[in-house]
């Protein structure tokens, strides 16, 4: 094998690689969004109502600042609503689908937070 063969070799396993963490990562996040509901105790929107974890404001949030290297990291996330003097949680609360505020019924917890 020559050495162009085993680097063409070496680059079809790296995409392969990529693919199979890639369809990994869909099927977790598949599973995810079921545990997110939209909490509709209130007047919900015609725009809430579209509302899918899988594709939550996918755009850059300021076109202007644009950043080469930006991820976008809206989505459902784990959150804990601890103490300020505790380093990490034990347990996590429950699922929220960012960038909503956890008061926000789109985050799907809305839940009051006091002092």
């Amino acid at each position: 094998m020559t050495a162009n063969n085993c680097e063409k070799s070496q680059n079809m396993k790296n995409k392969n690689i990529l693919f199979l963490v890639c369809l990994l990562l869909s099927v977790i996040d598949l599973f995810a969004q079921n545990d997110w509901e939209l909490k509709t105790n209130h007047i919900v929107s015609s725009w809430a109502k579209e509302v899918k974890p899988v594709s939550v404001l996918p755009e850059y949030p300021r076109p202007q600042m644009k950043r080469d290297k930006w991820m976008n990291l809206n989505g459902i996330w784990d959150y804990a609503i601890i103490s300020n003097n505790l380093d990490k949680p034990k347990q996590f609360d429950g699922k929220i689908l960012v960038p909503f505020a956890v008061e926000s019924a789109l985050s799907g917890v809305e839940k009051r937070i006091s002092d």
